[in-house]
Formats: C-alpha cells, structure tokens, sequence
C-alpha cells in the first residue's frame, strides 16, 4: 500500500469496517480517543477524515492492537475452526495483516491448497496484491500438469495438481494455506514453487506456529519468508483455544 492521502482514508474506512464487527463503536471511542458518532460517521461515508486524521487512527488502532485483538476474540468466541474463518470482518482484516507484511514485496503469484478456506483467502489476497491466483484442485482442465502428492497420515495421501502454465517460472509466490500445523501440506506448496524456481516472500495460515512454518520454509529453500498466522494466540494460551484445538484435532 502507499501513503497516498486516498489510499490512507480508504485503508482506514475498510478497518473500521472491519472492526465493527468485534467491537462496539462505543469501545472504538474509549480505545481511539474519537466520539463513536464520528467513527460511525466515517464507516458509513456521511464524512471523509483529514489525511492526517486517517493517518493518527491508523497508527492508533496499530498501537493498540485492535486487529491482533479482533483475531484473538474471534477464536475465543468460537467453537470450531468454521466459524473463526466464517466471522465477519475476518478476511478484511486478514487481508489488511497480509498486505502490511509484504509491504513493498512484489508477488505476482498466490499458489493455495483445494479446501474451500483456502481458496476464498487465496482469491481476496490475489485481487488485493494484483497478482495470479493458482489454485491446487483434483481435475484441473489443462493437459500440462504439476502434480505432488504428500503424505497426510499413515494410511492417507493427497495431492495436489496445478496447471503447469498458472505457475510462472521464477515468480514470487505467496502461499496460503489454513492449517499450519499440517507441515505436510505446506512442504508440498513449498515444494510446487520450488519445480517452477519460484522464490516464496511469504506463507498465510490461519493455525499453527509461525516459528515452525519459517523453520519449514527455510529448511527446504535456504531463504527467509515472511509468515503470518492469524491465530497465533494459541500458542502458549490453551485455555484461550482448546476447544477451536480440539475440534481441529477431531476434524
């Protein structure tokens, strides 16, 4: 994103449209310092803030850490992983997250797994970065394929198969994926970017460990990524989402 004086106002109507879905505007005032008729103002475009005021708020509610905050109440208010990636607001402010960690990275190429997830998060991210969107599926219709089959438990392989031409030879990928405790399936992206020689700038799941997944993508392409996981919070807090776990663990 840039710091354009429109691009600065849009930005922050799209979060505060976002957050208003976990938070009430009331609570916006207290945490922003702005009466919640002026922030209702904004989000239902009756008036458009100053660059400078765009600018104050956005650092404010990154000060605050209001995004970070709305991921972490939606796993608290969620039994299973649906209803976390289902939650209104959710993709906006995952996209707003992503947008922000790539930051003057040029991708070119979102490559995700087949899940349905995946694939809404993968097209919302490829729209918002200009960039191809390359989804895995199990009957592509194309004649030149990539295909990688991964493990996935003891008795259960999958794969994934990708038009060959989607993938372009030496981009710069984004990876999406919603479990990133299922090492197996991020390794296999890993390893499809790796056949068409595409450097990856970063990996987006909703779970898991984002020190495991930049272990993973170090190990078997030698280079840093950037990795954001949306529900991180899990790590170390059990009692915060031990039932989103569970439900994972039983899914």
């Amino acid at each position: 994103m840039t710091n354009s004086e429109g691009n600065l106002k849009f930005t922050l109507f799209k979060v505060l449209n976002a957050l208003k879905h976990f938070y009430s505007f009331k609570e916006l005032e207290e945490r922003l310092g702005v009466s919640a008729q002026i922030l209702w103002r904004y989000v239902s475009l009756r008036s458009v803030p100053e660059r400078v005021t765009a600018e104050r708020l956005l650092q404010r509610i990154e000060d605050e850490k209001l995004i970070d905050e709305a991921f972490e109440r939606a796993i608290r208010d969620s039994e299973e992983p649906w209803q976390v990636l289902s939650s209104p607001g959710i993709m906006e402010l995952a996209e707003l997250k992503v947008i922000s960690t790539l930051k003057g990275d040029k991708v070119n190429i979102v490559i995700t797994g087949s899940d349905g997830y995946s694939t809404a998060f993968g097209a919302i991210l490829a729209d918002a970065l200009h960039a191809r969107l390359c989804v895995a599926s199990r009957s592509p219709h194309s004649r030149h394929l990539i295909v990688k089959s991964y493990k996935v438990s003891q008795d259960y392989y999958d794969t994934l198969i990708f038009p060959r031409e989607c993938i372009q030879r030496r981009g710069r990928a984004l990876l999406v994926s919603v479990d990133g405790d299922k090492a197996s399936q991020i390794s296999a992206l890993i390893d499809v970017a790796n056949m068409r020689q595409v450097s990856i700038a970063g990996v987006l799941a909703i779970f898991g460990s984002e020190s495991k997944i930049r272990d993973l993508v170090k190990s078997k392409t030698g280079s840093d990524a950037k990795v954001l996981v949306l529900a991180k919070y899990c790590e170390g807090q059990e009692d915060l989402c031990s039932e989103v776990k569970k439900s994972r663990q039983e899914s």
